[in-house]
């Protein structure tokens, strides 16, 4: 191997790890942190034990390891290996291990003290996976209570938004210098209204006449542009000069290497990858760049329960990185397709998967280590609150956690069969069945289905998943139906019965699966699940018009109000009442009828949000009536309760209170917060409401302020008062607005002699002043009344002594006795 930069710190690299277990080294691109740095370590005597290196993606795991492999001189398996999902190649000899993330956590899990090894490396850490923040954590907390020896090292290409040091702030931090060649930045945007992927085409094809020497690398964000762009070049490229490449993950492992190996003899290569040539690949010969400047990133919706991918503009960390691709040989060039003044306004970085990803598998993790809360780990980020608590209520409903998170023996089980929570379940359940039944092939099914919906290579079918199975008698849907099934009984063979099975006994699996999405008819293509989301089939599926429905697979589409289904099947009603009544619960439900003018109460049957058969109850009991009104409130919010100003009065002082933090808890008294504490505020009043005419004369003002303890209402009345008592006698009335504003309207008269204007909420908050005139019109608005005086009141008495001369206008206001009379009266009384 060539002297890379990094060959310049190993020694240091080596000293550190003798005396500290935590490294962060912070490497460029070219540096040689993937490759040099790992094969240096396998000689060195401070590392006692197995080397486990993690690599983001699969396809990266496995090129290191070849080519580390190749440099020891030997094949992969031996001294080198790789184990990824699906995939191992590692022996007895193996002393360096590069694994993806999702691989180490499972060895964490199952032997929590990692018994021979020494050392675990976290390559490309900034590219914030999931898996890559879990591992990182449990490795922490492994390395923490277990096994102070272990030593672990974060490497990344930048260390920018990454807060590892705060992390692990006893880590030491080294940096490498990188080595990599001047690239030249072109930006050639696409016109408003030109196809951005056929602009693209045509900078390639330019850019290839242009540049003679040299392969080319484009970035896209996905397969489907890929294969398009692929097809558009084919027809335009001389294919006995360019080799098209495609490069994605789920391409099968030769094709993958042949996009990475050198172009054949006296042709050039054009690569079209999505990211996973950002990073930790090197493909030779690139000597040009072209990135679209887009990525597909899959972001969950907590409300649907499924994650849309959607088209995004990648981060200026990760620009950084495609264009460094084309200096990795040579100087080189790279063209991106967006302007120069737009890439200024791109995110600096990605956002971690943690912020925006689906937390069921991570949290099923969490569950299995033994914490109720992602918070109790030691995560680089906190995870998205929302996806979460999803996450929870999910494994909650399959049984495989309690209900105070723990998990149970069903979801031990569930874990060990690593693969996605409701698919586990599924499995489980099935082989549940099987002991049960004498027909025995329900294990076999849900195999198979677990096969076809975690495929990557399916083909289109149509939405009806009964169309599937012939594609799992071989392929990639075959390979993953028999690992699913040896992993849960350890056998490999697929009864052909399988095949031939009925839909409804698919159905009844896939709704073990997806309970939430058990889906009913609601005319012309479209259907509610059960989670309250509205789905529509196309209008040409064999499924249009069946009225129950198990729901797989729906994706959710930008501007369009219900999601598209893309894989389900045709549920048998009569399982509601048999297999899967345990999905079914009862409910009164009561509302208000608008039409009728009154509340009404049903008794329910029903699946999440699905009623599935309903009768109206004539006798409202006061329990059910309170039930409506909640609701009611909380759909419609507070203002059917009509509050008058007294009331809005009172809930901008307690307001200001909590913001001015006066002594004490103030309770919520905001919107939000009174709809969340309906029960406790207003419940103990409604005893006696039959009518929303009754509901609306409560008194409302008295409900409120008699919610707070006696101190609280003094405290009130002191610090932030409805009116302020004037020299003259006068009870001026302060109106606190929701700006924050306290407003005090007097006749400017009345004001005279005050030097400041009134402060209030312990001097936290000054009283504006609104001045009116002897008619009592607004004159003059100000919260500086001693600046006011020496200013704008000069203009205000030169044009108000005409108009009521009768009145006092002094020329010092300020050290003036305050009136409320004419000046005739107030001489007659001696002022």
């Amino acid at each position: 191997m060539n002297q890379l930069p990094i060959h310049q710190l190993l020694s240091r690299i080596q000293q550190t790890l003798a005396a500290h277990d935590q490294l962060i080294l912070q490497a460029p691109t070219g540096a040689g942190k993937s490759t040099a740095l790992p094969l240096a370590m396998l000689d060195w005597p401070e590392i006692s034990g197995k080397i486990l290196m993690l690599e983001p993606r699969r396809m990266a795991a496995r090129n290191v390891a070849r080519f580390i492999a190749k440099q020891c001189g030997q094949t992969v398996g031996k001294r080198v290996g790789y184990r990824v999902k699906g995939e191992s190649r590692v022996s007895k000899e193996t002393q360096l291990e590069v694994v993806t993330e999702g691989v180490l956590t499972r060895m964490i899990q199952q032997d929590p003290e990692l018994a021979g090894i020494g050392l675990i490396i976290f390559d490309e850490i900034h590219e914030r996976h999931l898996t890559t923040d879990l591992g990182l954590a449990l490795a922490l907390e492994l390395q923490a209570g277990f096994r102070e020896d272990l030593k672990i090292v974060a490497m990344s290409a930048t260390l920018s938004g990454l807060p590892l040091r705060a992390l692990m702030p006893n880590a030491v931090l080294l940096e490498s210098e990188g080595r990599s060649f001047p690239v030249e930045i072109e930006y050639q945007a696409p016109g408003t209204q030109q196809d951005w992927l056929l602009h693209m085409a045509k900078v390639i094809h330019d850019a290839l006449n242009q540049h003679q020497m040299g392969s080319l690398l484009t970035f896209l964000p996905g397969q489907k542009e890929i294969n398009r762009l692929a097809q558009y070049l084919n027809e335009r490229l001389d294919t006995t000069k360019y080799l098209i490449a495609p490069l994605y993950g789920s391409l099968p492992a030769a094709a993958q290497d042949s996009a990475i190996a050198p172009a054949p003899t006296g042709m050039r290569k054009v690569v079209l990858s999505t990211n996973v040539a950002e990073s930790s690949l090197t493909i030779e010969g690139i000597t040009l760049v072209i990135d679209s400047g887009y990525k597909r990133q899959a972001s969950f919706n907590p409300k649907t329960g499924v994650s849309r991918l959607s088209l995004k503009r990648i981060s200026q960390a990760s620009a950084a990185q495609r264009a460094g691709r084309a200096g990795r040989l040579c100087a080189g060039h790279c063209i991106r397709l967006w302007g120069q003044e737009e890439h200024g306004r791109l995110m600096q970085a990605d956002d971690p998967e943690i912020l925006h990803g689906d937390l069921t598998a991570m949290v099923l993790d969490a569950a299995y280590w033994g914490v109720s809360a992602l918070a109790e780990l030691p995560l680089l980020s906190p995870a998205n609150q929302a996806n979460e608590a999803v996450a929870w209520s999910l494994l909650t409903q399959l049984t495989l956690v309690d209900d105070q998170r723990k998990i149970t023996p069903h979801g031990q089980a569930a874990y060990q069969l690593g693969c996605h929570p409701r698919l586990a379940h599924m499995l489980l359940q099935a082989q549940a069945f099987d002991k049960g039944d004498n027909v025995g092939h329900h294990l076999g099914l849900a195999a198979v289905l677990a096969g076809i919906l975690e495929s990557r290579t399916l083909p289109r079918r149509g939405a009806d998943i009964s169309s599937y199975l012939r594609d799992a008698r071989q392929g990639e849907v075959a390979q993953l139906a028999r690992g699913y099934l040896q992993r849960v009984n350890g056998a490999n063979h697929i009864d052909d019965e399988v095949y031939q099975s009925h839909p409804d006994e698919m159905a009844l699996l896939l709704a073990l699966a997806y309970p939430d999405r058990i889906a009913k008819g609601r005319g012309d293509h479209r259907y509610l699940l059960a989670c309250g989301v509205g789905v529509s089939l196309r209008e040409h599926e064999a499924l249009v018009a069946t009225p129950w429905l198990v729901v797989a697979d729906f994706q959710e589409s930008q501007g369009q109000s219900s999601g598209l289904v893309y894989l389900a099947a045709k549920l048998n009603p009569q399982t509601l009442t048999s297999e899967l009544r345990h999905c079914v619960s009862n409910h009164v439900e009561c509302g208000w009828d608008e039409l009728q003018g009154r509340f009404v109460a049903f008794e329910q049957k029903r699946i999440g949000a699905i009623v599935v058969e309903q009768r109206q109850l004539q006798q409202l009991d006061s329990t059910l009536i309170k039930q409506a009104i909640y609701g009611l409130l909380r759909t419609k919010g507070l203002s059917i309760l009509a509050f008058d100003d007294k009331v809005t009065q009172l809930r901008q002082r307690i307001a200001l209170a909590t913001h001015y933090q006066l002594a004490g808890t103030w309770f919520d008294v905001s919107e939000q917060g009174l709809l969340a504490q309906l029960e406790q505020w207003l419940g103990p009043y409604l005893d006696d409401v039959r009518r929303i005419g009754q509901l609306k004369s409560l008194d409302f003002y008295g409900i409120l302020f008699n919610r707070l303890p006696w101190e609280q209402q003094q405290q009130l009345n002191e610090m932030l008062p409805t009116h302020w008592l004037m020299k003259t006698g006068t009870r001026a009335r302060i109106r606190y607005e929701a700006s924050g504003r306290a407003l005090l309207s007097v006749r400017l008269q009345e004001a005279l002699g005050l030097a400041q204007s009134p402060q209030i909420a312990q001097g936290k908050l000054t009283v504006t002043m609104e001045l009116l005139s002897p008619a009592q019109r607004p004159l003059a608005l100000t919260a500086d009344l001693a600046n006011f005086w020496n200013g704008a009141y000069v203009e205000v008495k030169k044009e108000m002594k005409g108009r009521y001369p009768k009145h006092l206008w002094p020329d010092d206001p300020a050290n003036t006795l305050p009136t409320k009379f004419t000046k005739k009266k107030t001489l007659n009384n001696g002022q």
